[in-house]
C-alpha cells in the first residue's frame, strides 16, 4: 500500500467516525493535501447528503439481525430451540416412506460408484465444500475476534467489528454507549499486552488517543447522562493508570503517542468529572501514583504533583504545575509518635494566606491560620495523639481532614448546599500514594482547590520506627548424665 492509499484510509476512517474534518486531514497529510481534497469533498458531500435521513425501525431491526447472524453470536440460541412434536411426528413419517421406497426399489443393493460422477459434479461438490468451510471459519473468526491483540490474525475482524457495531447504531445514546465500549476496549488492550511484557506502538496509543478525543469533544458540547459521564470517568481515570504501569513497554519513539495519549485521558477525566459535579453531589477519588515506592516517604512532596506518566516514566508528559510550594521542613529521624502541637508563629505567606506548621501524630503539614478564618475544629484533646485532624473555614463551608497515622487527606466543599468529598490522598495497603490530580480538582472548583492543593503537598510523612524485638538468651545445656 502506497502512503498516498494509507493516508486516504486513515482520513476515510476519521470522517466516518466524525473524529476529522476535511481541513484537519489535508493538515495531517499536506503532501498529498492536492489529491486528497477531491475526495474527501465527495465523501463529505455524501454523508452530508443522508445525514438527516435515519432508517426504519424495521429496517434497523433486520440489519441488527442480519449482523448477529454473521456473527455467530445467535448459534448457541439457536441450537436450544426446541422442535415441536409435531415436527418429529412428520419427520417421523416422512423417513419411514423413503425408506420403503428405497427397500422396494432395490436401492439398498446398490452401492454407489463415486467415480462415475461427472467433472461439473466433482467442481460442484468441491465448491459446496469450500463454501462451507469458508462460512464456518469467517464464523470462527468473528466470533474469536473479541478476545483478540495488536498483532493476532483476527485483530483486524475485531476492528471490523466495532466498525459494524458503530454503524448499526442509529440513534446518539446507542453511539455513546459503543464508543465508551471500543474507548474501554482500547485501554484493556495496552494494560493487556503491558502485563504480557509485550512491545505497545505508536498505532495502539493513538487508537486509544482518537478514541478517547472524540469522546471528549461529544461530552464538551453537553447532553450526557449521569451513567455515560461516569462511565466516561471511570475509563479516563482507569487508562492513566493503565497508560503509567504501561510506560516501561512503550516502543522507542512511541513516546509522543504516550504523551498524546496521557493527555487527552487526562482531558476526559477533567470533562467528565466536572460535569459530575455540576450536576449531582460525588465523591471524586484521588487518580495520580505519588509514591511507587512500598513504603511511605519521609520528605516534603514537590510543588507539582506528578501525573500518570511522569518524568520519571520515559515519553511521559510534564507535570502539571500546582500552588507554589510550601516551606521545606528538615527530614525527621523515625520517632515514636508526637502529640499534636501546632507552631504559635506563622512560618510564610503564599497565596495571601499566613501559613503554620502542625505536627501531630507521624505527619506534619501547613496550614491557614486563624487570621485568614481556618480553625482547628472537633478535636479531642483528651486523647495526646488524635487520629483525625479537623480543620474548617469560619464559615464551615470548607473542611479538611487529616490522618495522624499515615498523612492521608479528605477535603469537603459545599456546592449549592451539598458537601462534596473529594479524597485529597490516600495511602494503598502496598504503601504507595494515590493523590487527586491537580489539573482536575482546579477545572472543577477554581481558586477553591488552592488552599487544599497547598496542604497537600506539605504535608510530610515520617516512617515509624521499627519495634525493637527482644534478643534471646542463650540457656546452657545440660548433657544426659552430668
Amino acid at each position: 500500500m502506497s502512503d498516498f492509499d494509507r493516508a486516504l484510509e486513515i482520513c476515510l476512517d476519521a470522517l466516518r467516525e466524525g473524529r476529522w474534518t476535511v481541513d484537519e486531514c489535508l493538515r495531517q497529510y499536506p503532501r498529498h493535501a492536492d489529491a486528497l481534497r477531491p475526495r474527501l469533498a465527495a465523501v463529505a458531500a455524501v454523508r452530508q447528503a443522508y445525514a438527516g435521513t435515519a432508517p426504519r425501525r424495521a429496517f434497523a431491526a433486520r440489519a441488527r439481525a442480519r449482523f448477529l447472524v454473521a456473527s455467530g453470536k445467535p448459534l448457541a440460541e439457536a441450537y436450544d430451540i426446541e422442535p415441536s412434536p409435531s415436527f418429529f411426528a412428520a419427520a417421523r413419517v416422512r423417513f419411514l416412506m423413503a425408506a420403503h421406497r428405497m427397500r422396494r426399489d432395490g436401492q439398498f443393493a446398490r452401492r454407489p460408484d463415486h467415480r462415475r460422477l461427472l467433472p461439473g459434479s466433482r467442481a460442484l461438490a468441491g465448491m459446496a465444500a469450500v463454501l462451507l468451510l469458508f462460512f464456518s471459519f469467517s464464523t470462527y473468526a468473528v466470533a474469536s475476534a473479541g478476545r483478540a491483540l495488536p498483532g493476532d490474525w483476527n485483530y483486524p475482524v475485531k476492528l471490523e467489528t466495532e466498525r459494524i457495531r458503530l454503524a448499526l447504531a442509529f440513534t446518539k445514546d446507542d453511539r455513546r454507549s459503543v464508543k465508551l465500549d471500543i474507548t474501554a476496549e482500547r485501554m484493556r488492550e495496552i494494560q493487556q499486552l503491558a502485563q504480557h511484557g509485550q512491545r505497545i506502538d505508536s498505532a495502539e496509543l493513538q487508537r486509544l488517543a482518537q478514541q478517547t478525543s472524540a469522546l471528549v469533544r461529544d461530552a464538551s458540547n453537553g447532553g450526557w447522562d449521569a451513567n455515560d459521564l461516569a462511565k466516561l470517568q471511570a475509563v479516563s481515570e482507569k487508562s492513566n493508570l493503565v497508560l503509567q504501569q504501561a510506560a516501561p513497554y512503550v516502543a522507542p519513539g512511541a513516546g509522543p503517542a504516550l504523551a498524546d495519549a496521557v493527555g487527552v485521558s487526562q482531558d476526559a477525566l477533567r470533562v467528565a468529572t466536572v460535569a459530575i459535579v455540576k450536576t449531582r453531589p460525588s465523591v471524586m477519588k484521588g487518580t495520580v501514583l505519588l509514591t511507587p515506592t512500598p513504603q511511605p516517604t519521609d520528605t516534603p512532596q514537590p510543588s507539582a504533583t506528578p501525573g500518570p506518566g511522569a518524568s520519571e516514566t520515559p515519553g511521559a508528559a510534564p507535570p502539571t504545575a500546582t500552588a507554589p510550594a510550601p516551606p521545606a521542613t528538615p527530614p525527621v529521624a523515625p520517632t515514636a509518635s508526637r502529640p499534636l502541637n501546632v507552631g504559635a508563629t506563622p512560618v510564610g505567606s503564599d497565596l495571601g494566606v499566613l501559613w503554620k506548621r502542625i505536627v501531630v501524630g507521624y505527619i506534619s503539614a501547613l496550614i491557614p491560620s486563624e487570621v485568614d478564618g481556618w480553625h482547628l475544629a472537633g478535636i479531642d484533646y483528651a486523647a495526646p495523639v488524635p487520629t483525625l485532624v479537623h480543620l474548617s473555614n469560619v464559615d464551615a463551608t470548607s473542611l479538611i481532614i487529616l490522618n495522624s497515622r499515615n498523612g492521608d487527606m479528605y477535603w469537603y466543599q459545599q456546592v449549592n448546599g451539598n458537601f462534596q468529598e473529594v479524597q485529597m490522598r490516600m495511602t494503598q495497603p502496598d504503601g504507595s500514594v494515590l493523590v487527586v490530580d491537580p489539573a482536575v480538582l482546579r477545572a472543577t472548583y477554581g481558586s477553591l482547590a488552592d488552599i487544599p492543593l497547598y496542604v497537600l503537598n506539605s504535608i510530610t510523612v515520617q516512617t515509624p520506627a521499627p519495634t525493637p524485638t527482644a534478643t534471646p538468651t542463650a540457656t546452657p545445656s545440660t548433657s544426659p548424665g552430668q
